[in-house]
């Protein structure tokens, strides 16, 4: 079955490496896959994440004010009234058995058929990621994802040897189906990794056509399709029915946390890993035993108490609020021509700029006046045809987040083209 043609083309959101002619006219260019060197690290990221000092408009983390707080302390107390010392135990490797029953319920809320004996709790979603690529890949495998996509996943990929094969995100509706079912019929790779609500860093999110389409063309080429929901919550409209809901556990494995929805101390995100369920357990127990039984427990508590609803009703507005302050200031700030496609959620942007700049140029003068952001470039497993950046509009404070975009609207007018 053959999905729509790529609908509204968005500018910035391309490979670089397009040179061999596809099967369908519609497309006029093939993707290769290709061994690369990740162009970002994770951890460097990371250590910006709480450097006082910085208007850090780089690290994808919501902001202090924005964590339920009070919320989480009463659900750490009710987590020791109720668990006492066996928090403090080893634990079930594949994670607190009433928090999975209620994490299964949620997910029956969007429409997958999954029990809680299925989920396996991580420490969060980047270790739900490591661990499924250790079991799926072998150096030298290709594995297919968005252009642009999460640099974490990138690092992941590059550090296991795979060769890549980067599928552009064309519109707000994220990957074509037509363009996958070519690209994925010629090339076989082990797996499809799809970010399919407000992905990082492009903020499409796949329409529910879509979402069955590329389930469909995942299940009929043999491709583990696995899916990154880690911004499904954040969906202003509301989350979304998954790609998960489309399958039987043969072709689709779902990944997620609470780190952007609820509180990335937590560290609390799982798996849903489908028919590689064996697999995935006994790789993660090798690496951590189990997961934090006492983050668990305060989540399920949490999650229990019917937190979570009026919590994200809050989040959506502050999220929307400071979408709304950011679009203005680069649109009153950056240079003429500027494109911002306006999420559907979530609290980050992804700027292309009119003509190619020295990003590394304009981060280093930027850093020198306290301003941090993400180039472009840790999106793309080769360099990006034209010069892109990510905003976080959630971390710094609103007279922050102004005074940031400013600078970097100063410093962009003041750099020459190259």
């Amino acid at each position: 079955m053959r999905g729509k043609g790529a609908g509204t083309v968005l500018p910035g959101w391309f490979p670089a490496r397009l040179d061999v002619p596809l099967p369908h006219a519609h497309h006029p260019r093939m993707i290769e896959p290709f061994r690369f060197h990740a162009h970002g690290r994770l951890v460097d990221f990371m250590r910006q994440a709480d450097e006082p000092g910085l208007i850090n408009l780089a690290a994808g983390v919501p902001g202090l004010e924005a964590l339920p707080t009070a919320q989480l302390q009463a659900a750490f107390g009710r987590a020791f009234e109720t668990d006492g010392a066996a928090m403090f135990a080893y634990h079930h490797p594949e994670g607190d058995r009433p928090l999975r029953d209620v994490l299964a319920s949620r997910l029956q809320a969007r429409g997958a058929a999954v029990q809680g004996d299925q989920i396996i709790t991580t420490t969060g979603c980047t270790q739900a990621l490591q661990v499924m690529l250790s079991v799926l890949l072998s150096p030298g495998d290709v594995v297919a994802v968005e252009a642009p996509a999460y640099y974490g996943m990138l690092e992941l990929l590059s550090e296991a040897g795979a060769r890549v094969l980067p599928i552009p995100v064309r519109d707000r509706d994220g990957l074509d189906p037509d363009e996958v079912d070519s690209l994925l019929s010629r090339w076989k790779p082990k797996c499809l990794i799809v970010c399919s609500a407000l992905s990082n860093p492009s903020g499409a999110t796949v329409s529910d056509r879509r979402r069955e389409l590329l389930v469909e063309i995942c299940r009929r080429e043999g491709v583990r399709l696995i899916e990154d929901d880690i911004y499904g919550e954040l969906v202003d409209r509301g989350a979304p029915r998954l790609m998960l809901s489309h399958d039987d556990g043969s072709t689709v494995s779902y990944v997620t946390s609470f780190s952007k929805s609820v509180s990335p101390g937590l560290r609390v995100g799982f798996c849903v890993p489908g028919k590689l369920h064996e697999e995935f357990a006994a790789r993660k127990c090798q690496q951590d035993l189990h997961s934090s039984v006492v983050s668990e427990v305060a989540l399920r508590e949490f999650l229990l108490a019917g937190e979570m609803d009026t919590h994200l009703k809050t989040l959506h507005a502050r999220n929307a609020d400071r979408r709304k302050i950011a679009l203005a200031a680069v649109r009153k700030s950056f240079p003429a021509g500027t494109e911002v496609p306006e999420p559907r959620g979530g609290y980050m942007l992804w700027v292309t700029l009119p003509e190619r700049v020295d990003l590394a140029v304009v981060r280093q003068r930027a850093r020198e006046r306290h301003v941090v952001f993400a180039s472009g470039s840790v999106f793309y497993p080769a360099p990006p045809d034209r010069s892109c950046m990510r905003l976080n509009c959630a971390k710094a404070s609103e007279e922050e987040l102004v005074r940031g975009i400013e600078v970097l609207g100063e410093i962009l007018r003041d750099t020459a083209p190259v």
